[in-house]
């Protein structure tokens, strides 16, 4: 690929050189070719790769709605490498369909087996920020009262950022449909929590999202310092965790 000097700028083919106008407004020119030829996606060969990218669209368009339904719990802070960590989920979780053939394979399908549910419980999208293991306490959220029940805690095995005064909980009931891409999410009231906080067990409760679709139990763990009255969150990377504690029907 070059750019086109002069006054005269080109555009189309001329020769074994394609000529034409960028999206940022440069005028560039390459080698002609390359790409799908007309008919070759027809080709026996070449069935295997086109099933390959209609599914790997089809997963990064879920992946890319399923991030937004759950921003609330991850616009602390960008992470660059999450994005290809969750496209490699959902790609993972497309395979364990086995309702679709080749091609026509969903995530959606995947998250109906049990291994499918595991994946995404156990899938880390705060490495950095473990939740389990910051709280290391007993965690349990019923889809039926829609509770998270917090046991066996004490404040004193939570490791605080350097800094931080407060630790905040907030768990979210998310409703996903994978098959139309709606979703709706409803939070808990956070809950504050400073280095002396007393209790050893204590309820948090969710709203019941709008739409249907898979329930999803998700947590979010944030800390701040405080001062006066005024919470300042943390944004490091140790300061703040994601976690999805539970798949319901």
């Amino acid at each position: 690929m070059a750019k086109q000097t002069g006054s005269i700028k080109l555009k189309g083919t001329i020769g074994d050189i394609n000529y034409y106008k960028s999206k940022n407004g440069g005028h560039l020119a390459r080698a002609a070719g390359g790409g799908f030829q007309k008919g070759a996606m027809h080709k026996e060969s070449m069935v295997r790769t086109m099933e390959n990218a209609t599914e790997f669209g089809r997963c990064s368009t879920t992946k890319r709605v399923f991030k937004n339904a759950i921003a609330p719990f991850l616009c602390v802070r960008k992470d660059g490498e999450l994005h290809g960590r969750m496209v490699q989920l959902f790609t993972r979780l497309k395979d364990l369909d086995v309702v679709n053939k080749r091609g026509e394979r969903r995530v959606g399908r995947g998250l109906d087996t049990s291994k499918g549910k595991q994946l995404l419980r156990d899938f880390a999208f705060t490495p950095s920020c473990i939740i389990t293991e910051v709280l290391a306490c007993s965690l349990n959220y019923d889809f039926d009262t829609r509770t998270l029940s917090v046991t066996n805690f004490d404040i004193k095995n939570v490791g605080f950022p350097a800094g931080a005064t407060h630790m905040a909980l907030t768990v979210g009931r998310l409703h996903f449909d994978f098959d139309t891409l709606e979703f709706s999410l409803k939070n808990s009231t956070p809950l504050y929590m400073d280095k002396h906080y007393s209790a050893t067990s204590f309820d948090m409760n969710t709203g019941l999202p709008e739409v249907g679709g898979l329930a999803l139990a998700v947590l979010g763990l944030k800390f701040y310092q405080k001062v006066e009255n005024t919470y300042y969150l943390f944004k490091s990377a140790n300061a703040f965790g994601v976690e999805v504690l539970g798949v319901g029907g």
